[in-house]
C-alpha cells in the first residue's frame, strides 16, 4: 500500500510540475512576441471608401491563399495517386498521365497563388 500511495503523490507532483512550467513558459513566450505592425491597407484618414477598399484587398488576399493552398493539396494528392498506381503495376504511365499532368499544373498554379499572396502580405 504505501508504494502506491508514493507513486500517487510523485505522479500529482510531477502534473502539477508539469503545469506549472507550461504556464510559465507560455508567459514568456507571450511577452516575447512583438506587437503586430498596423496594417497596410489601413486608411491614413477616416476615410470609409478606403477602408472598404482595404477590406476588400485584405480578403481578396485571403481568397487567393486558400485557393493555393487547395491547388497544390489537391495536386499533391493526385501525384501521390498518380505514383502510387504506376508503383504497384495497376495503372501505366499511360494510363495515369493526364491525371498527373494536372495535378503537376495544381502544384505550379498552386505554388504560384500561394508566392503571389504572400509576397503581398
Amino acid at each position: 500500500m504505501e508504494r502506491k500511495h508514493i507513486k500517487a503523490r510523485i505522479r500529482s507532483a510531477w502534473t502539477t510540475a508539469g503545469a506549472v512550467a507550461a504556464l510559465v513558459a507560455s508567459g514568456s513566450a507571450a511577452a516575447v512576441v512583438p506587437t503586430p505592425p498596423a496594417p497596410s491597407t489601413a486608411p491614413a484618414t477616416n476615410d470609409a471608401i478606403s477602408w472598404v477598399e482595404g477590406v476588400f484587398e485584405d480578403a481578396s488576399e485571403v481568397g487567393i491563399l486558400a485557393i493555393g493552398v487547395i491547388l497544390f493539396v489537391l495536386g499533391a494528392a493526385g501525384m501521390i495517386w498518380a505514383i502510387s498506381q504506376i508503383m504497384t503495376g495497376k495503372e501505366s504511365i499511360a494510363g495515369v498521365a493526364k491525371i498527373g499532368v494536372a495535378s503537376a499544373g495544381g502544384i505550379a498554379f498552386g505554388t504560384y497563388a500561394l508566392t503571389q499572396a504572400s509576397g503581398i502580405i
